[in-house]
């Protein structure tokens, strides 16, 4: 939204129009202030002035260009002004293209790939190791492992519930019941979900999902 107006009655003002030029709106080099161009049509005139403001430090003033007549009328619109920047106009959010967004999601496809770390057992399982929280002394650990029959099977190793202390029992029920519900098995403290050549990237990111999910709650 690049051009916003607004009509107020103001009480010295009377009736007036204020239109805000987001299109024409500069920035800093760092970004922490800018200047966004108004004008204000009041009893068949314009007013012209600029916003110098702060997002950070929640703060502005008012350079008028070409000011009102009366001082009253000056003092009133900034104070209109000033109210609108803070509820409204810093409330927008800026518009996102598509070229912005393909970086964004190659960027984070980028970091997400090289964040995890895999190894392969001498038994012919496949390690994942996946930071939670992007703290690298907290990971995820789950084991890919194949079955004679070409599918798979993904497991925990037992590590989440055996991590829930005794006093805890109430949060590891569910946990149980949870897994459950999605289709992940439990066998003797082990999550374990089976899963089809076709189907194994959707049921590898279900349970990437629920793990992470279950530390970021309970364990962290």
């Amino acid at each position: 939204m690049n051009l916003i107006t607004k009509t107020v009655i103001l009480p010295k003002a009377g009736k007036v129009r204020i239109t805000f030029y987001r299109d024409r709106r500069k920035a800093t080099k760092d970004k922490t202030t800018f200047s966004l161009p108004f004008d204000i049509h009041l009893n068949g005139k314009i007013a012209i002035g600029e916003i110098i403001y702060s997002p950070l430090l929640r703060s502005c003033r008012i350079m008028w260009n070409e000011p009102p007549d009366d001082k009253n009328i000056v003092e009133e619109t900034e104070n209109f002004i000033k109210e609108f920047l803070f509820g409204t106009l810093m409330a927008i959010t800026e518009p996102i293209d598509s070229n912005e967004a393909d970086k964004i999601i190659n960027n984070f496809k980028d970091f997400f790939w090289s964040s995890i770390q895999y190894t392969i057992t001498g038994t012919g399982a496949c390690v994942l190791m996946i930071p939670i929280g992007s703290r690298a002394s907290r990971q995820v650990k789950i084991i890919i492992r194949k079955k004679d029959t070409g599918d798979y099977f993904f497991t925990d190793d037992g590590l989440i519930l055996r991590s829930f202390r005794p006093h805890e029992r109430g949060q590891r029920e569910k946990v149980v019941f949870g897994a459950k519900k999605i289709g992940i098995e439990v066998k003797e403290e082990e999550l374990i979900l089976n899963s089809s050549a076709e189907d194994l990237i959707q049921n590898l990111y279900k349970f990437i999902q629920f793990v992470s999910a279950v530390y970021l709650f309970y364990l962290i």
